[in-house]
């Protein structure tokens, strides 16, 4: 028995002198790291047993760094990352040498799942530049012109749901905000990503709908494997997590069905699908691009997941915002009626691009709460930045923390203040490049962008030209833990007021 206990008190003497040795990389290359290291978590320790969000807490990393520290060195367990926190090297690394950060460190790569693997989000060079051209034309404004009357549409039927939601007589009601903007977005993702209409309003709920929310509802196992498939690819890849779990054969049969029904069908729409049937037809005797099966699927469904959750995400923090600023929502509730009225009563595509205080009002919302709240890269060979001793080994990754970035004193003045104004024509040319990013910047930012502000845009109207928004008693608490991504509790609770 005593034997047994020695072994073990030297294997555990032997893994945290390993993990000391694993803690000093940053130190060996004369990049600074951050006090506070755990032996084991390393700067994750939070994260890691689910009290804080991994995007906020390395967010807050970036804050707890020296001024002059243009980079600093993290460790999430073992493995070491460098965050960068100047907007020069961040240009010249996303922008300027571009060709030398393609690649994301999150690949979504999983023995079992080649639709996660395989969609644009996830994909290398070349297949990812080859994939980007492909399917660019698909969010020109023409395009987003005939999505806009599909998310009228969807934004009419969230009207008459929020109507039901008042009892009697009673002008207040309270609603869940992200349910409520789940069937939203998925409406109009739906039509775009997969070619099928639906309402998600409708009693019963539809098949699809239901599916899609049991496809990505976030629990404690998908957590811990989407933190392995972020943080540590090559072992997440081996962990079974499936991008659109028991669902994928579901979604599988619908996407084929609306493939074939488009493949015999002379009109076309422009969207994803037909895109996505083109881009088949045009690759299917290109030895070096093979995209079909589970690989045509994979763009559909990354899409279908992203386009609804950064908008879900946008909304609802900025009806959060509003509540809490009622000065701001009046004044964003006149801008709207204003505009809606000099278009004749209608929510037209022209109306929406003119709102420049609701554009100014969603950009300080996505500041705040950037949905997507880190960019990382990883670097081809060693690379050194131009003008420093900074070099970052091949296959390290680097993470850009937007909401440490977007809060940064040094680049935004009051940087926890909500202030919509920061982004008026005469304030937003104060603002340095590459400080307020929340879809990326350079060749790989996001693709969706214009859609995305498009679709919060329409959600956001829908609800400010009729009701006052204001805190729920009952509110959870801001941001869900388990995420990676920036995300708000599925109980989430507003109140509406008529007005």
């Amino acid at each position: 028995m005593t034997n047994i206990f020695f072994i073990l008190l030297a294997l555990l003497v032997m893994l945290y002198l390993w993990g000391k040795r694993k803690h000093s990389y940053w130190e060996r290359r004369g990049i600074r790291s951050l006090p506070g290291l755990h032996w084991f978590f390393g700067n994750f320790k939070d994260a890691v047993l689910m009290r804080k969000s991994s995007g906020m807490l390395i967010g807050d990393l970036h804050k707890q760094a020296a001024d002059e520290d243009d980079v600093v060195g993290i460790y999430i367990l073992h493995k070491p990352f460098l965050l960068v926190r100047n907007p020069e090297l961040i240009k010249q690394m996303l922008i300027k040498d571009f060709h030398m950060f393609p690649n994301r460190h999150f690949s979504a790569q999983s023995t079992i799942d080649e639709i996660g693997s395989s969609s644009l989000f996830s994909i290398s060079n070349p297949k990812w530049k080859h994939m980007r051209t492909k399917m660019s034309p698909v969010f020109t404004s023409g395009k987003l012109k005939n999505l806009f009357l599909l998310m009228v549409e969807s934004a009419e039927s969230m009207g008459a749901y929020l109507r039901d939601q008042f009892k009697g007589d009673s002008k207040v009601a309270s609603f869940n905000v992200k349910e409520t903007f789940y069937k939203y977005t998925t409406n109009v993702i739906a039509s775009m990503a997969f070619g099928i209409c639906i309402n998600s309003f409708d009693t019963p709920t539809p098949e699809f709908y239901t599916n899609s929310v049991i496809a990505f509802q976030q629990n404690f196992l998908r957590s811990v494997r989407f933190f392995f498939l972020f943080f540590f690819p090559n072992i997440g890849k081996y962990f079974g997590l499936k991008m659109l779990g028991e669902q994928t054969n579901y979604f599988r049969r619908v996407f084929w069905n609306s493939m074939d029904n488009r493949r015999f069908s002379k009109k076309k729409r422009g969207d994803l699908i037909d895109s996505l049937l083109q881009l088949k037809n045009e690759d299917a005797t290109n030895e070096i691009f093979q995209f079909e099966g589970d690989t045509l699927i994979a763009q559909a469904a990354i899409f279908f997941a992203a386009g609804r959750e950064t908008s879900i995400t946008t909304m609802t923090y900025t009806l959060c915002e509003l509540a809490k600023k009622p000065e701001i929502q009046k004044r964003l509730r006149r801008e709207i009626l204003e505009k809606i009225e000099a278009a004749n009563g209608a929510v037209t595509y022209e109306a929406v691009q003119d709102m420049k205080y609701l554009y100014q009002v969603v950009s300080e919302t996505m500041r705040l709460y950037p949905p997507a709240p880190l960019i990382d890269r990883v670097p081809l060979e060693d690379y050194t930045f131009p003008g420093t001793k900074i070099t970052v080994e091949k296959g390290t990754p680097v993470y850009i923390a937007l909401y440490g970035l977007h809060t940064d004193p040094r680049y935004h003045s009051n940087p926890t203040t909500f202030d919509p104004d920061r982004f008026s024509d005469e304030r937003k040319n104060e603002m340095l490049p590459c400080t307020f990013m929340p879809f990326g910047e350079g060749p790989r930012n996001c693709i969706g962008s214009r859609l995305g502000y498009l679709q919060t845009a329409v959600g956001l109207i829908s609800i400010l030209q009729d009701y006052e928004v204001a805190l729920n008693p009952s509110w959870l608490s801001t941001v869900d833990k388990r995420n990676v991504f920036t995300t708000p509790p599925m109980g989430f609770q507003l109140d509406l007021k008529k007005i």
